[in-house]
């Protein structure tokens, strides 16, 4: 990917990162079959180790070994991104930003990571200095995650860092209309900048698009890909449809984040059964009830049902046979629509 050129503008799921049935086990062989899933959907590009991706329950070696499985089995379809500031120091940080560099085409600055919560904005910045000096030419991107607690990026902030030069994109959590507007704005400001602005947030997604933001990167993508895809590329052209979509986006989302990361697994593993992604997550263990199930399945249909009245063609994540070994013998279909009948 040619990182001098701005990112493309559209859909970056926060991957999951698909476990063995004990845990213990990254699950590689479906991490390559749900790569695909979410690129077939019309994914503009992937973000594998986020915080959907538990990425905080990964060692050091399985967050590079993630990050270069979904870089090899994405084949260039689109940039991959993945976090990076791991570590207690920001030597130790910019170590592991330039080990992750060499894997995926741009590495995330986790925005939390950086400075404690009592710490100032000025610390923060100094610190960012820091780790730009030791990481060479490493094209970089950040994400406000909300976790180990949740520290947004000034406007002010978030020019000077697209100033830089170093800095792609960014995740943005702000979770506000008016927040976004006066960011965005800030950043039409600075003029021609190659720099990319990503809603983390779905229910804020149309409205950041229309006042100019780039897209969307959240965890509700990780159920139905392929209508936040169609809702950023349609919604100038469409915008009818596109506050119906949005409205559904909205509503959904609640169900979405119940037992949420596992919440996306079941999904996956209950109504694709022969995608055969574990249930298992390492955040924690995750107690479903029959009710939660049934909300699941009724989020499915109604997402068809959306699909079917605006006109979008669901994706199934591809079936695949495993092997005695645990690899899959052959992958049958590439997100085989057959079943859907799409008017």
């Amino acid at each position: 990917t040619n990182m001098a050129a701005p990112l493309p503008e559209g859909l970056y799921p926060v991957m999951l990162t698909p476990f063995t049935e004990d845990g213990s086990k990254v699950d590689y062989e479906c991490l390559k079959h749900l790569t695909n899933w979410y690129l077939d959907s019309g994914s503009a590009g992937l973000f594998p180790v986020a915080q959907s991706s538990e990425m905080y329950e990964l060692s050091n070696d399985e967050r590079l070994e993630c990050a270069r499985v979904v870089k090899v089995a994405s084949n260039n379809r689109g940039p991959v991104l993945a976090s990076g500031t791991f570590g207690d120091t920001i030597e130790e940080q910019a170590a592991f930003v330039n080990k992750m560099g060499e894997i995926v085409d741009c590495v995330v600055v986790l925005v939390s990571m950086i400075a404690k919560k009592e710490e100032s904005d000025d610390v923060w910045k100094s610190r960012i200095e820091t780790l730009l000096s030791l990481t060479g030419n490493t094209p970089l991107g950040l994400y406000e995650c909300p976790a180990p607690y949740h520290r947004l990026l000034t406007a002010d902030m978030l020019c000077w860092l697209a100033s830089t030069g170093r800095f792609k994109w960014i995740k943005d959590t702000s979770r506000n209309n008016d927040i976004i507007t006066t960011k965005l704005s800030a950043l039409q400001a600075l003029g021609d900048t190659t720099f990319r602005w990503y809603n983390g947030n779905v229910t804020t997604t149309l409205h950041s698009l229309q006042e100019g933001g780039h897209g969307y990167g959240g965890v509700s993508a990780n159920f139905y890909p392929w209508v936040h895809a169609w809702l950023c590329k349609n919604f100038k052209s469409n915008p009818d449809k596109a506050v119906l979509v949005q409205r559904f986006l909205t509503v959904a989302e609640a169900t979405v984040k119940s037992l949420y990361p596992a919440s996306a697994k079941v999904y996956l593993a209950q109504e694709y059964p022969k995608f055969q992604i574990s249930e298992k997550c390492r955040v924690r263990d995750f107690n479903f009830l029959p009710e939660d199930r049934m909300k699941l399945h009724e989020l499915r249909m109604m997402m068809e049902d959306v699909c079917k009245q605006i006109g979008i063609e669901p994706v199934s994540p591809p079936d695949y046979e495993r092997n005695a070994a645990g690899q899959s013998a052959k992958a049958k279909g590439n997100g085989d629509n057959s079943e859907y009948p799409v008017d």
